[in-house]
C-alpha cells in the first residue's frame, strides 16, 4: 500500500507495480509544488540549512533522468542534486543507510536485506533490460532458459539457440561494481548463478556500439539507451514496449528507485514530490515508463 510506515516497519510510497497515485501522496505533492510556487518558507534551503542534495547510485539514473529532475527542480525554487560519481546500486544504497549520502539510486528492485534496514523509498519509474544482437543475427526471440545458458557459458554456440553455427560472444557491464543492472540480470535470469567469461563495457552506450561493430555479440542493457546499429530480441516472446514494461509481462522489467535512510523532510521532500509531480513524470518519460500516465 501507499504512504509512510514508520522505522520498525518499511517507510515507503508506492507499491511495486503500478498504482493510481495515493490520495496523501498527491495532497502532499501538491502541497509542496504550491509551496515551491510561492517561495513558501517550508521549502526554503536557506532556512532549512541545504544548499544541495548529495546522490550516489545507479548510473542508469544518473547518467539519464536526474540531471533533468534536478535542473527543473531548481528552477523552481529548489537545490540542485550533486553526484557522488558512478557507484551502482548496492554501493549508492549502503551509502545512503550510513548516513553519507542524502539520496541514493537503485535500478532494480530492492534486496530483502535491504529492506530490512527499513529505508523509505519511492519507485518512480519502469525500465527494462533490452537483450541486443547484432542486426545480421536471426534470432528473433530468447527464453529465459536460453538466456542463462548463454550467459553462463553452457550455450557456446548461436547454433544452440537456434542461430548460426558460430560462437557466442558475451558482453556485460562491469560485475564487480555492484551493478543494479548485472544484479538484475544475475537474479532474474542467472537464478544465482556466475556469469561466464565476458567482455565487460561499463558505459552502455560503448557495449551497444560494440554489439553493433561483432555480429556474434550479445549483451543487455537499459532500454533507455536507443538501440543504435542492433536488435532487441523478444524474451519469452514478448517485445520489450511502454506497455509490456509497465505490466510486467515483459520478464526482464524493473523499477527504478530513490531511497533515502530517513523520512525525507524539507528539500528532499520537495524533491521526491517534484519527480512524482506531471512536470517530474513527464522527465522520466522521456528515457523510462513513467509511474503516472498522462492522461
Amino acid at each position: 500500500m501507499g504512504g509512510i510506515r514508520s522505522r520498525g516497519g518499511l517507510r515507503y510510497t508506492g507499491p511495486d507495480v503500478p498504482p493510481p497515485r495515493s490520495s496523501t501522496a498527491l495532497v502532499r505533492g501538491l502541497a509542496a509544488s504550491l509551496l515551491l510556487l510561492l517561495g513558501g518558507s517550508g521549502c526554503d534551503p536557506a532556512a532549512r540549512g541545504v544548499d544541495h542534495l548529495s546522490y550516489a547510485g545507479s548510473g542508469t539514473l544518473s547518467d539519464t533522468v536526474l540531471p533533468p529532475l534536478s535542473e527543473s527542480f531548481v528552477r523552481r525554487g529548489g537545490v540542485p542534486l550533486t553526484y557522488d560519481g558512478y557507484v551502482g546500486s548496492s554501493a549508492g544504497f549502503a551509502a545512503a543507510m550510513k548516513g553519507q549520502v542524502m539520496l541514493s539510486g537503485v535500478a532494480r528492485a530492492l534486496k530483502s536485506s535491504e529492506k530490512a534496514q527499513h529505508p523509505y523509498y519511492v519507485i518512480i519509474g519502469y525500465d527494462a533490460l533490452a537483450i541486443f544482437v547484432h542486426p545480421d543475427n536471426p534470432v528473433a526471440s530468447l527464453s529465459r532458459a536460453q538466456l542463462k545458458e548463454l550467459f553462463t557459458g553452457k550455450a557456446r554456440s548461436w547454433k544452440d539457440v537456434g542461430g548460426a553455427d558460430v560462437p557466442v560472444e558475451r558482453v556485460t557491464t562491469k560485475l564487480a561494481t555492484g551493478s543494479g543492472t548485472a544484479d538484475f540480470f544475475r537474479e532474474k535470469v542467472l537464478e544465482g548463478a556466475a556469469f561466464a567469461p565476458a567482455h565487460e563495457i561499463a558505459d552502455v552506450r560503448e557495449m551497444v556500439a560494440y554489439v553493433a561493430a561483432h555480429p556474434r555479440a550479445i549483451a543487455f542493457g537499459s532500454l533507455s539507451v536507443p538501440p543504435q546499429g542492433v536488435r532487441a530480441v523478444q524474451v519469452e516472446g514478448v517485445a520489450p514496449t511502454a506497455d509490456s514494461v509497465r505490466t510486467a509481462d515483459y520478464l526482464l522489467s524493473r523499477p527504478l528507485v530513490l531511497a533515502t535512510r530517513e523520512v525525507p523532510e524539507g528539500p528532499l521532500q520537495a524533491f521526491l514530490d517534484h519527480v512524482m509531480s506531471p512536470e517530474g513524470q513527464a522527465i522520466v518519460a522521456r528515457s523510462f515508463v513513467p509511474v503516472h500516465v498522462s492522461p
